[in-house]
């Protein structure tokens, strides 16, 4: 967990008044809700706590999903505590409430409540401070993409993809779009219901935030909800508009270039915009994924395979993060390391005098994912312009390789081949950014690991039933409604 959050939003951080047990959560600050949001001040305490709680969930548990159970990645076993191994080697169970998956269930779910504390109590303010309603409408706007955010990532971990069943009608997870009473029924709604509530609270959030274009990443803004939309709908299968809304991002806000490419993650406190347009401002905390990488700690558990090592091509920008290099700071029994490391989340420490803000924020969403989104989407849909899709593809490999577009070659005779291309990229340019294990669930093909893993399992046919987790035991027993995901021990239906 990170240090020191406690003490910055003790008023906030984790607010309630749930009735199942995913929000049955500490209450800490102000003795009531309403009592906290009497006032502007409390608002905006709202606001910070939401966005440390999206920093935890992110860092403590999407981003290990997302890279742990796929293909790039290998655990250190004599390091790992067994909540890592068991999702790497895909034994969770029901009964496992220490770790994954009841941690993952219960941070979503902090982020869903606490954005419904301030849509609903933060109400009451409009007619209070009426001056300062685009403050409070864009407090509004945070909740809503935040509340959308956690349902996307919730229904990543614990349903089946959206193409799982032709309508989408089979289990997703609980869309709160309130507070629930003591006595309001907590079901299993649909993939397809819970994709609607998504896309209703990021259009909702787009219209709140209206003209709305935040220089600064680290607040949620309207760019985010056109960005996120486009994700959504890449998931959905609605290729057509996941192209539309990515190249309005990307006609919004250029990448990041080459020269700065490696300080953008690990020096993220002087490297604050360009292509970045939601990262979690992570000043004062110890980075939970960064530890799980870091060769310096000794619960450094997760490297990057050889294979994945060996996919980048000389004078890849990229290969750079992958080596981690001692620093003076590190200490001197550390003196000369030189190790294969994953450095996205190691912040760099020479140099920079305030030790509290040695940073590496965590993307949430980057404008080279808009690109690569654009490709695969325009290589899916019918009559889709592949000369744009290989244009894109070009544009992250010639960055990375430090050439001219017009110096790389594209080997590739169908869209199909083409679209292979470009989720090679993908798992190239966003690696241990929350994306790997869910793309390759939403597109509905097996998992596949080299011949060198360190994991019980190599591979993963489609659609096994351990691409998702299982609801744990916990929730199971609190709440008669629930519904078991199939394959695991449980109950599977109660009207």
């Amino acid at each position: 967990m990170k240090k020191n959050i406690a003490l910055m939003f003790t008023a906030l951080c984790l607010l309630t008044n749930g009735c199942t047990s995913f929000l049955n959560v500490e209450t800490l600050g102000k003795s009531t809700i309403g009592g906290f949001f009497s006032d502007l001040d409390g608002l905006r305490s709202a606001g910070i706590g939401l966005h440390y709680l999206m920093l935890d969930f992110v860092d403590d548990e999407y981003f290990f999903l997302a890279d742990v159970a796929a293909d790039n990645t290998n655990v250190k076993r004599v390091n790992a505590g067994l909540e890592e191994t068991k999702i790497f080697d895909f034994t969770n169970l029901a009964e496992d409430t220490s770790g994954y998956p009841r941690t993952s269930w219960k941070s979503g779910y902090e982020i869903c409540t606490n954005a419904n504390n301030i849509l609903t109590y933060g109400k009451p303010l409009l007619e209070k401070y009426p001056e300062s309603a685009d403050l409070i409408n864009v407090h509004f706007a945070y909740a809503l993409f935040a509340r959308a955010y956690a349902t996307f990532c919730l229904t990543n971990i614990y349903a089946q993809c959206y193409g799982y069943t032709p309508d989408a009608s089979h289990p997703g997870v609980v869309p709160i779009g309130e507070i629930p009473g003591f006595d309001t029924v907590l079901k299993r709604a649909s993939v397809s219901d819970c994709y609607d509530m998504i896309v209703s609270d990021l259009e909702k959030a787009l219209e709140l935030f209206g003209s709305d274009s935040c220089p600064d990443p680290h607040y949620i803004n309207g760019l985010a909800c056109e960005a996120l939309l486009a994700r959504v709908m890449l998931y959905k299968g609605e290729f057509a508009k996941a192209s539309e809304l990515a190249s309005k991002v990307i006609a919004a806000k250029p990448l990041t270039p080459r020269e700065d490419y490696v300080n953008m993650f690990r020096k993220a406190q002087d490297v604050v915009g360009s292509e970045a347009i939601l990262r979690l401002n992570s000043y004062n905390t110890t980075s939970t994924i960064g530890n799980k990488c870091d060769p310096t700690r000794s619960k450094m558990s997760l490297v990057p395979t050889d294979s994945f090592l060996d996919s980048f091509e000389s004078g890849d920008i990229r290969r750079e993060l992958y080596t981690y290099y001692a620093e003076a700071a590190d200490g001197e029994q550390f003196e000369g390391l030189v190790a294969t490391a994953c450095c996205k989340n190691i912040a760099f420490k020479d140099g920079v005098e305030d030790v509290m803000n040695r940073r590496c924020d965590p993307f949430v969403l980057r404008v080279s994912e808009m690109y690569l989104i654009r490709a695969e989407a325009q290589c899916r849909m019918a009559g889709g312009d592949l000369s744009l899709a290989a244009d894109d593809l070009k544009t992250i490999m010639a960055r990375a390789l430090g050439k001219d577009k017009s110096q790389i070659g594209i080997n590739a005779s169908s869209a199909e081949a083409l679209d292979r291309l470009i989720q090679e990229e993908k798992s190239r340019e966003l690696y241990m950014e929350g994306h790997r294990f869910f793309d390759i669930k939403r597109r509905q093909e097996d998992l596949v690991r080299p011949q060198g893993t360190t994991s019980l399992l190599r591979t993963l046919k489609y659609p096994d039933y351990r691409f998702v987790l299982p609801i744990d035991q916990v929730e199971m027993e609190s709440n008669l409604y629930m519904i078991q995901n199939e394959g695991y021990n449980g109950r599977k239906t109660l009207d």
